[in-house]
């Protein structure tokens, strides 16, 4: 799964608990947390595998053995601050991350490729490579690439169709939700103008 289909998840989950749960939309902090730590695994592990040769594109930071104790910690360091919340957004979005990975091999053969979860005991997956710009152009340039000829052919598959319906769910939901980090972005910029007026 691609790094930002990670962040939408990881904001659909949040969105829809914040309102369920505190009915409330999410704040600002909440938003760039879940995002923070549904790319998290990905800023910690394709780094060390792509550029130092460390371990594998999967393997520290996607370990369960990793995420969940991070996760808790990071619920916990936040609770005590008196802002549990923020933790629990960087929590879900890292938590939510790991099934992510599994979904796509998981739609195309049935299988669950649990053992991915669990270096050091295997090997995670992943592989390793000398040049993070290599493999970064190796594994999303044609991803994008695809899709925009998709688009421009006119030839949107049901899978196509389902990753757009997700992203336009996503984009609802934060426009209804206030366009956090949009909104206080612009408050701030406003602000600062008015200040130097």
């Amino acid at each position: 799964m691609m790094p930002w289909t990670h962040a939408v998840f990881g904001y659909i989950a949040l969105s829809l608990t914040s309102h369920a749960l505190a009915r409330t939309a999410p704040t600002t902090r909440e938003t760039v947390l879940v995002v923070f730590g549904a790319v998290f695994p990905d800023l910690v592990d394709k780094p060390l595998a792509w550029q130092f040769g460390l371990f594998g594109g999967r393997t520290l930071a996607h370990s369960v053995f990793v995420a969940f104790p991070l996760s808790v910690a990071a619920v916990v360091a936040a609770s005590r601050r008196g802002h549990p919340r923020l933790g629990l957004a960087f929590a879900a979005g890292y938590l939510l991350h790991l099934p992510g990975d599994l979904l796509p091999a998981f739609l195309k053969s049935g299988r669950l490729e649990l053992s991915t979860l669990l270096w050091p005991v295997t090997d995670g997956g992943g592989g390793r490579a000398d040049s993070f710009v290599r493999e970064f152009m190796v594994n999303v340039v044609p991803y994008v690439r695809d899709i925009a000829a998709a688009i421009l052919a006119g030839d949107l598959s049901g899978q196509l169709l389902a990753l757009f319906s997700l992203w336009a769910l996503t984009f609802a939901l934060w426009v209804y939700d206030g366009m956090p980090v949009l909104r206080d972005g612009y408050d701030w910029l406003r602000h600062a103008v008015a200040h130097r007026e």
